[in-house]
């Protein structure tokens, strides 16, 4: 029976219907225990706020955790249990957003657009929750390599993932 890899750095791990097994990942914070069956993915979890965090100061960072992806042929993707919407009004939301930050949406996503268009191994995927996200990161694991063909954003927004 396959498994689902996570990472040791893993601050509040995502409780998953099969078997977990905590182990250091290079990158990302979820992997199936069979590259091949998933094309070598990984899956890095984030909230809202993880998410604004990393896309503006831990921007150089993330990029680097990238570069570790694709020197080891590896698709990562970033799912923000969050929605779509939520996360492009983040200055809107008053539990996510400090009045004396100066980060916008538009920073934030300009950051988002730049890393899709550099690596085409990298894609985005906004859930509307941490219970979604468990969903989503298994099924994206057990449909192959189905996610490289697909918008993963699309398929889900029209409730086909």
């Amino acid at each position: 029976l396959y498994k689902i890899y996570v990472d040791t750095r893993e601050q509040k791990a995502l409780n998953f219907d099969r078997p977990t097994e905590i182990k250091t990942l290079k990158f990302g914070d979820y992997a199936f225990s069979d590259k091949n069956a998933t094309c070598n993915c990984y899956v890095e979890r984030k909230s809202i706020s993880d998410f604004i965090g990393t896309l503006s100061g831990g921007y150089e960072r993330f990029l680097r955790e990238i570069d570790r992806s694709i020197e080891n042929e590896a698709n990562l993707i970033v799912v923000v249990e969050e929605s779509l919407n939520n996360c492009l009004n983040f200055n809107r939301l008053p539990h996510v957003y400090q009045k004396n930050t100066r980060i916008t949406p538009e920073y934030v996503f300009r950051n988002v657009r730049d890393i899709i268009q550099k690596y085409p191994s990298v894609q985005f995927l906004f859930v509307k929750n941490r219970q979604e996200a468990s969903r989503v990161i298994e099924k994206i694991f057990t449909s192959g390599c189905a996610y490289k063909r697909i918008d993963l954003q699309f398929a889900y927004d029209t409730e086909r993932f």
